[in-house]
């Protein structure tokens, strides 16, 4: 997925992704993706040899040394394929790689809305590894905001949604804070985004097109925001199906506003 999402920011920031260089973004983003699991779920290894012991770690399959090492070698090889795209992959690739290890071994435990957001980034960054590749980050940095701010609405209340088993094993902002303002938060990131939507039609970046697919999912998101009232851990679950299917529409939205 983070492969794919290369390949759709070059298509938003270019109109094309066939490019040599769009293909060594997506086996960089590939790679890197796959480092990030690897490393966490050596973070993890505690924690799963309880909730899922059959995983390749818990169970013995795959040493810890094996797996600590398999994600260096895999981020060091992302890194150096990024070199043959340009000095923007190359930043994107390094900053990436030191977020996801941080990511997995301290921020994930920190908990709270430091680990939303770095959710949110990373789930977006591949957008603008996308726009790196073919040498336009401006719209895909659009992209960037717009999904990281909807996502990180998404990650809480997902986060909400995951109340009960979260709180014996993790800090999330709800746990923290709890329900009331967790979503209150949720929806400032929320309305921000609807807000900032039109902006790149405004500033003549994207055709008519991308304002008439936002609008449906702006509907979407801000009937998400309505329902973020009275939000809990029963139908958080489909809020955040929500703010999903309008995150999708408004990539549809990027995709046709490019052509």
């Amino acid at each position: 997925m983070a492969g794919f999402a290369v390949f759709i920011g070059a298509i938003v920031a270019s109109g094309s992704p066939f490019a040599i260089d769009v293909f060594f973004g997506f086996l960089v983003a590939f790679i890197i993706a796959g480092a990030g699991f690897i490393i966490n779920d050596y973070y993890d290894f505690d924690m799963d040899s309880v909730n899922r012991p059959h995983r390749p770690l818990p169970s013995g399959r795959i040493s810890l040394r094996g797996a600590y090492r398999s994600a260096m070698l895999l981020f060091g090889i992302g890194i150096l394929l990024s070199v043959f795209i340009n000095v923007y992959a190359l930043t994107i690739a390094v900053f990436n790689s030191l977020l996801l290890y941080l990511y997995a071994c301290w921020i994930k435990k920190r908990g709270g809305i430091e680990k939303n957001l770095t959710v949110s980034y990373l789930v977006a960054s591949p957008f603008l590894f996308g726009g790196a590749a073919v040498g336009n980050v401006t719209v895909t940095l659009f992209l960037v905001l717009l999904a990281g701010l909807a996502n990180t609405s998404r990650e809480i209340v997902k986060d909400i949604e995951d109340f009960e088993g979260d709180r014996l094993f993790a800090t999330t902002l709800p746990t923290r804070i709890g329900f009331d303002m967790s979503a209150k938060l949720a929806g400032v990131f929320m309305l921000a985004a609807v807000v900032l939507s039109p902006l790149p039609y405004i500033l003549g970046i994207l055709g008519r097109y991308y304002l008439f697919f936002v609008f449906i999912a702006n509907v979407l998101l801000f009937m998400s925001f309505v329902s973020l009232r009275n939000v809990n851990v029963q139908n958080a679950g489909r809020t955040q199906r929500f703010i999903k299917l309008g995150m999708f529409l408004a990539l549809v939205a990027f995709l046709v506003g490019s052509l």
